[in-house]
Parts: structure tokens; C-alpha cells; sequence
């Protein structure tokens, strides 16, 4: 019951404190830049960035019928 009050009373303070503090959208716009390091009310110009290339990666080769070890055997059985 407890917890239940308090989180009530915590939304209705968040509620309160947004009518309060709230002016409509008026003079956030000032509060934006233009792009990168800009002053605000400039006029703002989409980041270009090239292409990623990956180069040559990997060399395909053509795998070996027989695999490399055909059984694991651990070097040290337990309680010996």
C-alpha cells in the first residue's frame, strides 16, 4: 500500500511539475543547431559518409575430405 502511494504521488509530481514548466513548444526551436558545431537558426546540411568496403577478407579454399583430428583425447583423464 505504501509503494502504491508513493508512486502515485510521484506520477501526479511529474504531471504537476510538466503543466508547470511547460510552454508549448515556445523557444525550444532557439534551443537547436544548425549541423555539427553550428550557431541555431542555421540552415542545417546532411552528413555525407562514403561507402564502407571490406576489401579481401577471407581465401576460399577447397576443404580436406579426411578432418584434421578424428577423435579428442584429453592429455589428463580425471583421477589419475
Amino acid at each position: 500500500m505504501v509503494g502504491a502511494a508513493v508512486a502515485a504521488a510521484a506520477v501526479a509530481g511529474a504531471g504537476a511539475l510538466t503543466v508547470a514548466l511547460d510552454d508549448n513548444g515556445q523557444g525550444h526551436v532557439n534551443m537547436l543547431a544548425g549541423s555539427g558545431d553550428a550557431p541555431t537558426n542555421t540552415v542545417y546540411t546532411q552528413p555525407s559518409v562514403s561507402a564502407a568496403t571490406m576489401g579481401a577478407t577471407a581465401t576460399f579454399t577447397t576443404p580436406s575430405s579426411v578432418p584434421p583430428v578424428t577423435e579428442a583425447v584429453p592429455p589428463v583423464k580425471a583421477g589419475a
